[in-house]
């Protein structure tokens, strides 16, 4: 049971003053607690913290929890589906500075739904803080639902007391007073001060007052982790609850792009061996019937869902599918490779484009999300194209041959700066390829601009020209043959040619 006088303190998004004045101060009076970070606003140096800011507070001995990169909501079914790579972002910054990967995670905005829930399940949250809505008014002086473990999901651990620049010392007061045994008080603070976010602002002074109440009462202050021995999963409505309620059913992208051809991606999946599980997480829909497989062809779009990789998934968070190209055995109809056409884009200003979320990219640090774009038929393959924020646009063609594909990439730039160093990133992945899955480079020769896998004989290959580099990753299992650029102009377009043989 909760022990009486148990009060949780909670910060979110990762003011500059949490590590000037709050986290010195909870040191000094012996009190723990937990920082929800995210990156939303670190280009406000002066008001916001760095990476290397929350790796003090870590030093420091206090929990950092994840607040998501972009401080979205994650309301809807749409938001829930960039969740994930959200999360993983922010994992990946806190793994530069040797900050843990968080268990504690905060929903911006307070905003939270179904479908989010499930994300955090998935990703390995353990304990998820919300807001004190719908039970109270946002922004008014009120005292919100205490944390009672028998009640209330882990997932949606509720705010008691969420601090607003019209608090009081009384009223802080009357918010701890809740902190009877059985049950805790969780108490949600931003700045302190919050120059950029006045709405959310804490007075230095009246902070001071109400640390002051909670050691002189002989309250145990603790982080939201040392909630995890009373935790539990109840069936809390609000599970099945979505906060804010919003008119918005947007679907996420893919599986509104699935639902405008629904019997060809059924077909497709089919021919990949989807299980039924599987394609209902395609379409969105509960699957009964079985649907047959698409006309054969060598060549087919990859229709996500099942990750293409055996291993180091973390390094290949959300993948999209729109760049994901399936080539079929021909000895083996039922097995496959998963071309991506292309994984990244990188030139020396950095990474344009990544078909998953793992390092952040240009748009990642800018917060502009670049939505899937699926493959669309051409002649008896597939062709591609993106456009960038800035005017770049890229895209590939992949057409089968006899023995496997011929393929294209290209990038046309319609920004204002020249793009040099320019490379990409094509993968093959061989988990769906039978005998060709193990998580080995021993069966693999590399030798630019050629990488080769063999099995019993057999043997996959992929090279391009001009090629940057040649290389191999075990654990996924994959292979590359990236191909390189030249500089290119504004205005211009550039190109590279790859072959990819099955023998």
């Amino acid at each position: 049971m909760i022990p009486a006088k148990t009060v949780v303190l909670t910060f979110d998004d990762a003011v500059k003053s949490h590590r000037t004045f709050v986290g010195p101060m909870l040191r000094e009076l012996g009190f723990q607690a937990t920082f929800f970070v995210t990156h939303r606003w670190m280009g406000d140096t002066a008001n916001f913290m760095n990476w290397n800011d929350i790796a003090e507070l870590h030093q420091m001995g206090f929990e950092i929890g994840n607040h998501t990169w972009s401080h979205a909501g994650s309301s809807t079914a749409l938001a829930a589906s960039r969740l994930a790579g959200e999360i993983a972002l922010v994992e990946h910054q806190l793994r530069q500075v040797k900050v843990p990967r968080p268990t504690s995670f905060a929903w911006p905005g307070n905003g939270f739904g179904p479908e989010a829930v499930r994300v955090l399940r998935e990703v390995g949250i353990r304990l998820a803080r919300r807001g004190g809505m719908p039970e109270v008014e946002y922004g008014r002086a009120t005292v919100g639902p205490a944390y009672v473990a028998g009640r209330r999901h882990r997932l949606l651990i509720p705010t008691t007391g969420d601090s607003y620049p019209n608090w009081t010392a009384n009223h802080f007061r009357d918010v701890i007073s809740r902190a009877v045994e059985g049950q805790a008080v969780v108490l949600q603070f931003h700045g302190v001060p919050d120059v950029a976010h006045p709405w959310v602002h804490t007075p230095p002074d009246l902070f001071r007052q109400y640390m002051q109440a909670l050691k002189e009462g002989g309250y145990r202050v603790v982080a939201l982790r040392d909630l995890e021995p009373y935790a539990a999963e109840p069936a809390d409505p609000l599970l099945d609850y979505r906060h804010p309620l919003r008119p918005d059913t947007t679907l996420p992208v893919e599986v509104a792009q699935t639902r405008q051809r629904l019997d060809y991606w059924r077909s497709v999946a089919a021919a990949h061996g989807f299980t039924r599980e599987e394609l209902s997480r395609l379409t969105g829909i509960e699957e009964t019937g079985r649907t047959p497989p698409v006309s054969p062809s060598s060549v087919l779009p990859y229709p996500g869902v099942r990750h293409p990789r055996t291993g180091f998934l973390d390094g290949a968070v959300s993948p999209q599918r729109g760049t994901k190209a399936s080539v079929f055995l021909p000895w083996d109809p039922s097995s496959y490779i998963v071309v991506d056409l292309p994984e990244a884009i990188i030139s020396s200003k950095g990474i344009h484009f990544l078909a998953h979320t793992h390092i952040p990219t240009i748009w990642d640090n800018e917060h502009q999300y670049i939505a899937n774009s699926d493959w669309i038929e051409s002649g008896r393959g597939l062709k591609n194209e993106w456009r960038l924020p800035d005017g770049v646009t890229f895209g590939a063609v992949i057409q089968p041959v006899d023995g496997g594909a011929d393929m294209e990439l290209w990038l046309r730039n319609g920004s204002a700066e020249t793009l040099s160093r320019l490379r990409a990133q094509v993968c093959v992945m061989l988990k769906g390829a039978r005998g060709f899955d193990a998580q080995s480079n021993g069966n693999k020769q590399l030798a630019a601009p050629r990488a080769v896998a063999a099995s019993q004989g057999r043997s996959i290959s992929i090279e391009w020209e001009p090629c940057h580099r040649v290389w191999a990753n075990p654990p996924c299992p994959c292979m590359h043959s990236d191909p390189s650029f030249p500089d290119c102009a504004p205005g211009e377009r550039v190109r590279a040619a790859g072959r990819l043989r099955m023998s």
